[in-house]
């Protein structure tokens, strides 16, 4: 394995963009997560690896753009309080549903804030947040709290019973050895980016 110089720990399969990368069994992916991270992975039955979201993660998923957008910000603002957490580019989104498969018998499905069509476009990839545990439960009084309820940011959040792909290491925008933050430091900024977002989609 090579150090990624993104992130404070080995990552296996080399850096983005460092003419060292190479592929990956799922194996070594698994067993990099369950040793660094000791995140609950799951393999399907066509050996695809999948993170269990709720017990010590839950994600706050949102476009691309609009997620670049906030990771920049809020690693600009230099200040601990405000620092994300793990953060990683989805796979371009599937058909509708498909991204938002549950654990069979586990918690409630993915608590989807979103109605543009955007949101699950095909070829759209987006960006995930990890967070503290209970996000997605309290995301809807947060975003009220923050006067956005009720507005479309096309925001999607993953919790208990839910899962996603297990990120690549090529996948990491920001360091996956961080500890996932409380939701609310980063709402703010991320609710503002995808509103951005939203709007600059309808202008065109």
């Amino acid at each position: 394995m090579s150090t990624n110089a993104a992130f404070a720990g080995p990552v296996p399969g080399g850096r983005p963009g460092s003419g060292t990368q190479r592929a990956i069994e799922a194996g070594e992916l698994e067993r990099w997560y369950t040793d660094q991270r000791a995140w609950p992975v799951r393999r399907d039955e066509c050996g695809r690896l999948w993170l269990e979201a709720g017990t010590e993660f839950d994600v706050l998923e949102v476009p691309e753009a609009a997620g670049r957008r906030a990771l920049r910000r809020l690693i600009g603002y230099g200040q601990a309080a405000l620092a994300p957490g793990p953060v990683a580019l989805s796979e371009a989104a599937a058909p509708p549903d498909a991204a938002k498969l549950s654990v069979p018998g586990r918690g409630d499905a993915a608590v989807r804030l979103a109605a543009t069509p955007e949101a699950d476009e095909p070829g759209i990839a987006r960006c995930c947040f990890f967070v503290a545990p209970g996000a997605r439960d309290d995301l809807p009084e947060l975003l009220d709290w923050l006067d956005w309820g009720g507005i479309d940011l096309g925001l999607r959040a993953h919790g208990l019973g839910d899962r996603i792909p297990a990120p690549t290491p090529q996948r990491w925008l920001h360091n996956p050895l961080a500890v996932p933050p409380e939701v609310i430091a980063l709402l703010a900024t991320i609710a503002e980016s995808c509103s951005r977002y939203a709007l600059t989609r309808r202008a065109f």
